[in-house]
């Protein structure tokens, strides 16, 4: 939404600073070993061209990744513009002066109207979604709280539950492989195609893990990722296919290449290998460290979670002389208004649009509603030492973790060279020479080096991704406190007339049409927490706002009861003079009329003779008035 300045702040401040100070020192540091690649690629490309633009090409991919970081993380430190109409509303804004923002925001709103009211008047949260899939109902039968965090934090629980029952299913496949290729069943080949599942077993690990350590989309804060059992399905059916067909099939290569196992045995020894079970057990010490680090977090989180679903309520009937469009107006213009935060117009949710309903002799009904939200504030949330502590490893670890994943980039681009100067000097000029027992042995020590450098580097920016971006999750949320108020009135009324100064000797006269209403308000006031996950840049509080928490609060409940009831109370049914002039006119003729009741002609008049002078002129009045 577009930024609207207003002299009065509203106290929001920028989340980021210690994450874009961080993220910018590790930015610089890649920026930097990108500029040494390149320095050094430029004088090494007269002696070795080749080496010079491998070198060249690393560098600038490492300068533009190191750019990027140090921009993203100075970005974050820069001022946070916060305009006048943040955060979102939580359903559509129908407040006349936010016409232009309630445009651009209405597709990131969590609600309707609708289900406002539904939420209010049946005191339950429809925030809370119910998990979906088999995997996410079991996480949250183990944690039952989990239930009532916001769907970024719920789907970041979710994915790392997910990848340890892969990882826990993956091993009990891999036993399953083993079980079924050494025992015989896919006969000489099992055994030798054993390292091929081992090095698919741990590939399917870490590619789990790296789409664990995932940003969350924007679309993730609406819902909850579903987490079933069809991947795991797939695993362990694959556990039994998959060997069998791959031990068949180097059964029939062997015979028709008559191969002996013997003979592939001793060439498999030569070969290095990819230590796959290294790679595991790397895999899982990580991954215990990085989850543990987010599970304190997150158990931090869960320790405030006051999932309560309560309202303040009034239903009572007044009786009061007022014409029933004045009671909304009234509530509209200055109760509500009177409760502004910091001048900032209330979110209209539901317009106020009073509907009366006139019948015959003066009599009718009337009924209107609302829902208006006040302008929420910041409401901050402490989450204990133990939870900073964490979220600041966690930030530093995944950042030295990048920075760690740089330096094997590196060695990996100078392995390069090194395949590539071996090449040049074995001078191969045949196919059978390239094939040479010594030259695919040496090629293959320089190549599984580089392979290795890969998967370290794969391996460990895969866990630096998940702990920056767990970190950045928790840096984002922001709570805001607010007043929801939900007002409901129905009734009906009758019109009279009343008249004053009808006496004989009363020179001025008040005639006045009273409407007498029967009022029946339902008035729901409840303090709502609601949450949302802040960014940097031009969005950077532009995402939905769901309601966390729905408190009573019998005080402004009755502040506004008492705002209405003294307004019926103070309301003036029979017109007056209020003008210094018109109030000296009045006495005037008062005077001039006590003056000719004194004169000595005037015949005296009695009480009864003023009485029935009246009767009479109440008479004329009714005789005058136009028949309906």
């Amino acid at each position: 939404m577009a930024f609207d300045y207003g002299s009065i702040d509203l106290g929001l401040k920028n989340p980021f600073k210690l994450e874009g100070k961080v993220k910018a020192v590790r930015g610089l540091i890649e920026a930097v070993v990108g500029v040494s690649l390149l320095v050094t690629a430029s004088s090494s490309v007269k002696d070795d061209a080749t080496a010079g633009w491998i070198l060249m090409i690393f560098g600038m991919l490492i300068l533009a990744l190191g750019i990027r970081t140090l921009s993203g993380g100075i970005y974050a430190t820069l001022k946070y513009f916060v305009g006048r109409n943040h955060p979102t509303s939580l359903a559509f804004n129908f407040s006349k002066s936010q016409t232009s923002t309630a445009q651009e925001e209405k597709n990131e709103v969590a609600y309707t109207a609708q289900t406002l009211e539904e939420m209010l008047v049946g005191r339950k949260n429809s925030t809370f979604k119910e998990p979906n899939g088999f995997l996410s109902r079991l996480l949250h039968s183990l944690i039952p709280k989990l239930l009532f965090l916001p769907y970024p934090i719920r789907n970041v629980a979710q994915r790392l539950f997910g990848s340890w029952v892969s990882t826990l299913v993956a091993l009990i496949a891999y036993a399953l492989v083993a079980f079924v290729s050494l025992s015989g069943f896919t006969g000489e080949a099992g055994e030798l195609a054993f390292p091929i599942y081992s090095a698919i077993l741990m590939f399917y690990v870490l590619f789990s893990w790296r789409s664990s350590g995932k940003p969350i989309s924007r679309n993730a804060e609406k819902n909850i990722e579903a987490l079933g059992t069809g991947a795991l399905a797939k695993i362990i059916s694959l556990s039994f296919i998959l060997p069998i067909a791959i031990g068949l099939s180097m059964s029939w290569l062997m015979q028709e290449q008559r191969i002996s196992k013997q003979q592939i045995d001793n060439w498999l020894e030569q070969l290095p290998s990819l230590n796959a079970g290294l790679y595991l057990t790397a895999i899982i010490i990580l991954a215990t460290l990085s989850c543990a680090l987010v599970f304190v977090m997150i158990k931090a989180r869960l320790n405030i979670v006051t999932p309560t679903a309560e309202v303040s309520e009034l239903r009572e009937n007044w009786q009061e002389s007022v014409h029933p469009d004045e009671i909304f107006i009234n509530l509209d213009n200055l109760v509500m208004a009177n409760r502004r935060y910091k001048e900032v117009p209330n979110r209209v949710y539901r317009e106020l649009d009073p509907k009366l309903q006139e019948q015959i002799e003066g009599k009718g009904g009337f009924k209107g509603e609302m829902i208006q939200e006040i302008q929420p504030k910041l409401h901050t949330m402490d989450l204990g030492k133990h939870f900073s502590l964490s979220r600041l490893i966690a930030l530093i670890s995944g950042n030295l973790l990048y920075i760690v994943a740089l330096t094997f980039t590196v060695l990996l681009a100078y392995s390069f060279i090194n395949i590539y100067h071996y090449i040049d000097a074995a001078n191969i000029n045949s196919i059978e020479q390239a094939f040479n027992n010594q030259n695919i042995i040496e090629f293959s020590e320089l190549l599984m080096a580089s392979v290795h450098l890969l998967l370290i580097g794969v391996l460990i920016k895969a866990f630096a991704q998940l702990l920056s971006n767990s970190a950045h999750l928790f840096f984002a949320e922001m709570q805001f406190e607010s007043l929801l108020v939900y007002f409901k009135c129905e009734g009906t009324f009758t019109e009279s007339k009343i008249s004053t100064g009808t006496g004989i000797h009363d020179s001025t006269r008040s005639e006045n049409t009273l409407v007498r209403s029967s009022i029946t308000p339902w008035v729901i006031v409840s303090r709502v927490v609601s949450t949302t996950f802040a960014a940097t840049g031009m969005k950077n509080l532009e995402h939905p706002r769901h309601i966390m928490e729905m408190h009573k609060d019998e005080g402004q409940l009755q502040a506004i009861k008492k705002d209405v009831i003294a307004f019926l109370k103070d309301r003036e049914s029979i017109a007056s003079i209020t003008s210094e002039r018109d109030l000296g006119n009045a006495s005037q003729l008062h005077q001039l009329n006590q003056q000719t009741r004194a004169m000595p002609m005037q015949p005296t008049l009695t009480k009864d003779d003023e009485e029935a002078a009246g009767f009479l002129r109440q008479e004329d009045d009714l005789a005058s008035e136009p028949k309906k």
